[in-house]
């Protein structure tokens, strides 16, 4: 009974593999299991599949968008520090005059800066100016003076909602006072009508120490610009017989060729 037992599953095997090796009776049912049992395999296989790539695909448009907000806010930084940066110079100036009479601490002042984005730059003999991409819509007003991050660009002259234009420290008509970094003397700049970038400083006394490389700051008299940033280095001086002030050009700081963002000072 129980060889019986035993060979009928054998017999019952050695018939199916004889069965399916001669004829084609058994093809149907191989095919209907196989379906039965890799189907739902395959179905668990491919949603895991999608699953991991929908999972690995949020996880780059994630990254991708936190390092894009990282690098907008890291280079709103940089360029902010840049522009406090110039302010040293007047405080080491100012550090000069007073260490000698007292013990005294400097600090930069906290100011509101809105980045803007340089939509166009106009440059003739007789205008040079620049629109940015912000307007009234953000807050920007007549007179808000622009910064670089290596030193003064211009001040606005006309706003709409969506666009501000800057009248730059190069344009004929705009007037700049400023000082010397180095010793504290006084002018004013002006634009040159030329197709360069150029400035004269104007009034100062021809007996004056002023020296080609000095580079002139900004100053706060008649409160039109922020006082300590860098303006143009002296490139050109001239000495004329009779004539009481120095003959005096600057070049730029901040270079507009490859300008791209400006600060605003908002406040």
């Amino acid at each position: 009974m129980q060889f019986i037992k035993l060979f009928i599953p054998v017999f019952i095997a050695i018939f199916l593999i004889l069965s399916d090796y001669k004829f084609t009776y058994l093809d149907s049912l191989k095919q209907s299991i196989d379906t039965l049992i890799k189907t739902p395999i395959n179905f668990i296989a491919n949603q895991s599949s999608d699953l991991y790539r929908w999972i690995d695909g949020q996880g780059v448009v994630e990254n991708e968008d936190t390092l894009r907000k990282k690098n907008h806010y890291l280079r709103n930084k940089i360029i902010e520090l840049e522009i406090k940066l110039q302010s040293q110079s007047t405080l080491e100036l100012s550090n000069k005059k007073l260490a000698k009479l007292l013990d005294a601490s400097y600090t930069i002042k906290n100011r509101k800066f809105t980045l803007a984005r340089v939509s166009t730059i106009s440059q003739s003999r007789l205008k040079k100016q620049i629109t940015i991409n912000k307007g009234s819509n953000d807050g920007l007003m007549i007179g808000q003076v622009a910064l670089g991050t290596k030193g003064l660009v211009g001040q606005i002259t006309q706003v709409t909602p969506l666009h501000a234009t800057i009248l730059m420290i190069t344009d004929p008509t705009q007037h700049v006072p400023v000082k010397n970094k180095r010793n504290g003397i006084r002018g004013t700049t002006k634009g040159i009508a030329s197709n360069q970038e150029r400035l004269n400083v104007n009034f100062i006394e021809a007996d004056l120490d002023i020296k080609i490389g000095d580079v002139f700051l900004s100053s706060a008299i008649g409160a039109k610009f922020p006082n300590g940033h860098p303006v143009g280095e002296v490139t050109h001086l001239e000495k004329h017989v009779n004539d009481p002030f120095l003959h005096i050009q600057l070049t730029p700081i901040q270079s507009i060729s490859q300008l791209e963002f400006l600060l605003i000072v908002s406040e």
